[in-house]
């Protein structure tokens, strides 16, 4: 019986000869065959294989992040509108005044003229007053300078685009200045300010103080131009 199992175990075994050409290697005295038919086979395999390898990497590269444009077209259009309306804001009404027989409207220029009388009446009202007049005269010049800035570096010349973004990254980060000057307006008008004169100006808008209604109601186009630029100027900062 055991010789028997034995002889079965013997006859189920695999030969070596089967278990050596399964694997692929044929351990005999002869020579080994080739892969390929020919020269010409292989060059052309490896060739093909050159070609989709290539293929697919520029695939891969057209659908990575590394292709997505941080600056577009359109990007440069915005920020070529919005820092043009900045530097042309000096010349652009910020303010108008209305009054029983009175209507007019001042540009950022015409306020900075305005200024002695301005501050006149501001004495009168106290140290805040003075302080929104120089901040609000500084948010002016900062607006105007920061607008002609941008547009110089939006349209500098580069021969890499890295030094192109970094250069208007640094440029962008100017346009904090005038709009943390406009976070510091709105704060001091929504204090409010106490207006002694109103009363004799009669201009419409302005009562016993200054607020934040009032500030509204004075501004004109040239503010809004001015904050909204500086605003959207500032957000594409962190996209560079």
């Amino acid at each position: 019986m055991a010789e028997q199992n034995k002889k079965n175990e013997q006859e189920d075994k695999i030969s070596e000869d089967l278990r050596f050409k399964y694997i692929g290697l044929e351990i005999f005295p002869k020579k080994v065959k080739d892969f390929w038919k020919d020269e010409e086979e292989k060059r052309e395999y490896l060739e093909k294989v050159k070609q989709e390898k290539s293929q697919a990497t520029l695939l891969d590269r057209d659908y990575s992040l590394v292709k997505v444009s941080v600056f577009s077209k359109t990007d440069k259009i915005v920020l070529s509108i919005t820092s043009f309306l900045l530097a042309i804001s000096l010349f652009i009404p910020w303010f108008s005044v209305r009054g029983e027989n009175l209507h007019s409207s001042y540009i950022g220029l015409g306020f900075i003229f305005k200024l002695g009388t301005l501050f006149g009446y501001a004495s009168s009202s106290g140290f805040g007053a003075i302080l929104f007049l120089v901040l609000l005269l500084l948010v002016i010049l900062f607006s105007c300078a920061a607008g002609i800035l941008n547009l110089l570096s939006l349209f500098k010349k580069y021969n890499e685009l890295e030094g192109y973004l970094a250069n208007l990254k640094k440029t962008l980060k100017l346009n904090l200045i005038p709009l943390a000057l406009w976070v510091v307006l709105i704060l001091i008008s929504m204090i409010g300010l106490p207006t002694p004169f109103a009363k004799s100006l009669g201009v419409k808008g302005l009562g016993d103080s200054f607020n934040i209604l009032s500030f509204f109601a004075l501004s004109s186009y040239g503010m809004w131009f001015s904050l909204a630029g500086l605003i959207i100027n500032c957000v594409k900062i962190s996209d560079l």
